[in-house]
């Protein structure tokens, strides 16, 4: 049962309506051609009783008048009876005084015959050999002795449907003399039923193929705008707005077709506004710097902007550790935030995250959360980095002030003899020189990091290499050492100054680590598009931990040493900063006892409009 509904359901609406019509005009017609059939059946049965009883009648009457026998039996031969219809005459006792008739003659004589001898005789052309007589039963008798004319549908002796059709008369009126009966098989009236039924049949077959080939273009003609309609309501769910073709009707089935024609341009016109706003908010999200993630009510996430995903991504590779620790933080920061907004700090290793979380709301409640995380790691690094400079601008500024402030007023209260006053103006004015050099570094570091001091001119590598080789030439004699500048040819464009400045603090530095007899050596090598010079010493080599902070400001490895012998530790920030103002890189390579090296890389050509100066 539950799968024959299944397949009922499963069958289209033209076939459904197509079936309805057809078995409706089924059952009509069917029901028509039973009724009619019946009717019929009954009017002919009725119409020939009433035909045998208007005949008895007329017969009786007739012998009735006649008070001869011999003249009733005379009479009796001149009666054309209807085909088919047999005569007997019985006595007022019921016995058969004359059995007269044909089955077959439509108009012969009745051709007496005598009164019980002679039945098989003319019964012989009978498909039956049965008398009306036989169905006549003394009830009948009674009723036809009283003077009354009666019609009987009579059975067979042995059943099986009607047999014959029975009229009885009077002969006379009290007394009644005889009895005339006249009957009649019924089977000539039933082939003339069966052959109409016959005739009901085919026709009801045909009217019903033809009424089916009707109702299922019927049915095709309805249903083809609900089919059209059906496909473009199936497009429409799949985002195909294009409207309706083909229904032409101006009845229901047509407006409903505009209906679903107008509410396809709505969507289409909402559903594109709804991609403007997405594409706009997701532009506006995607064009923010800070990571934004949204979350939904079970705490996954939602969405996530670029930004947030390279937050655990890492070459287009997602770092599940990474990712489950951010996510771990957010559901843990989400079950802590309700109604208001929620700020916190999360680190991931050596980078540090700012918080916010705050709940998205609707009309309904609580529908998810958003967090915005920001990297604070370089403005927290950039904020270190400020106040460890101002504490060592401050601390390198407090030194040279107080001895020049205790010197001079050692002088001014004559603490100081006079014989040594010379000595410590000499201190004072060495203070004074180192003060003005920091202040000096200072706005070299500021200049550059502004891009306000390169000045770019065709520089001829064998000229300045031969400058820088005089220049510290006589100074390696003083202190023992031996330089080496090797031969360059060829140019650059850079900032002959500048790059000066670079070799002298690298070249300073060098000498002063390298013990006497040693050498410091100035190397150089080139290809299409660099050149590269080495600076080596054969010094004590600086730690392997210290290499990182080497380029930093006032960073100084051996802190134990005196800033006289040292520097202050912004020398190598400033040959840092004008090497990558070339649009260059340099490094360091070295180890306790090796030595150190110094490698710088500068483009033949840069484009220095084009240059990003940092700051460090």
């Amino acid at each position: 049962m539950e799968g024959q509904k299944r397949r009922w359901r499963s069958w289209t609406i033209s076939i459904k309506l197509w079936m309805a019509m057809t078995l409706l005009i089924l059952v009509v017609l069917g029901g028509l051609g039973l009724t009619i059939t019946w009717l019929f059946g009954d009017f002919y049965l009725q119409q020939k009783l009433d035909s045998l009883r208007t005949e008895a009648t007329e017969v009786s009457a007739q012998l009735a008048a006649i008070p001869s026998w011999s003249e009733k039996l005379s009479l009796l031969e001149t009666f054309k009876l209807t085909s088919g219809t047999q005569l007997v005459l019985l006595d007022p006792q019921g016995n058969i005084l004359v059995i007269a008739g044909s089955s077959t003659s439509k108009n012969q004589g009745l051709g007496l015959t005598g009164p019980i001898g002679e039945i098989g005789g003319l019964l012989g052309e009978w498909s039956r050999p049965l008398l009306p007589s036989d169905f006549f039963t003394d009830d009948y008798l009674a009723q036809v002795l009283a003077g009354n004319t009666i019609s009987i549908k009579a059975l067979p002796v042995n059943g099986g449907g009607q047999a014959m059709l029975i009229a009885a008369a009077p002969v006379g009126i009290k007394p009644v003399k005889a009895v005339v009966l006249l009957g009649s098989s019924p089977i000539p009236i039933q082939e003339s039923i069966a052959t109409f039924r016959r005739l009901i049949v085919y026709a009801s077959l045909i009217a019903v193929f033809l009424a089916t080939i009707v109702s299922l273009f019927f049915a095709r003609q309805v249903t083809r705008p609900l089919a059209l309609m059906q496909r473009s309501a199936s497009r429409m769910a799949k985002g195909d707005f294009l409207p309706i073709q083909g229904v032409t009707s101006q009845d229901e089935i047509g407006e409903l077709a505009e209906a679903l024609n107008f509410m396809g341009e709505s969507l289409k016109n909402h559903m594109e506004w709804l991609s403007q706003q997405k594409n706009l908010l997701q532009g506006i999200i995607e064009s923010i710097s800070d990571a934004v993630v949204m979350l939904g009510c079970d705490g996954s996430i939602l969405y996530a902007n670029d930004t947030a995903r390279l937050l655990w991504q890492e070459n287009d590779v997602e770092l599940q550790d990474r990712k489950t620790q951010i996510v771990n933080y957010l559901q843990k920061m989400r079950q802590e935030t309700d109604q208001i907004e929620n700020n916190s700090t999360l680190t991931l290793g050596l980078q540090v995250l700012q918080v916010i979380m705050a709940p998205m709301t609707e009309t309904e409640g609580f529908r998810g959360h958003v967090a915005v995380l920001r990297d604070i790691t370089a403005s927290l690094r950039a904020e270190k980095s400020r106040r460890e400079f101002l504490a060592s601008v401050t601390h390198e500024l407090r030194t040279p002030l107080h001895l020049i402030q205790g010197y001079l007023e050692a002088i001014q209260d004559d603490v100081v003899p006079k014989n040594q006053r010379g000595e410590y103006i000499d201190l004072v004015l060495e203070e004074a020189k180192r003060l003005a050099r920091l202040v000096k570094d200072l706005q070299d570091i500021n200049w550059l990091e502004r891009g306000q001091s390169i000045q770019p001119v065709p520089l001829d590598l064998e000229n300045f290499l031969n400058e820088v080789y005089q220049r510290f030439q006589g100074r390696a004699q003083d202190l023992g050492l031996t330089l080496e500048v090797a031969k360059g040819s060829g140019a650059i464009t850079a900032d002959p100054d500048r790059l000066l400045q670079v070799f002298i603090n690298l070249l300073d530095n060098a000498m002063r680590h390298t013990p006497r007899g040693k050498a410091v050596r100035v190397l150089f090598a080139e290809d299409e598009k660099q050149v590269r010079f080495s600076i080596q010493d054969e010094g004590e080599g600086i730690p392997r931990e210290a290499l990182p902070y080497i380029f930093d400001r006032f960073f100084r490895v051996n802190k134990a040493r005196t800033r006289k012998d040292g520097g202050m530790g912004l020398g190598l920030a400033i040959v840092r900063q004008i090497v990558e103002a070339h649009g260059g890189q340099i490094k360091v390579e070295s180890d306790m006892g090796s030595g150190t090296t110094f490698v710088i890389t500068l483009p033949k050509e840069a484009n220095y409009a084009l240059l990003e100066y940092k700051s460090y």
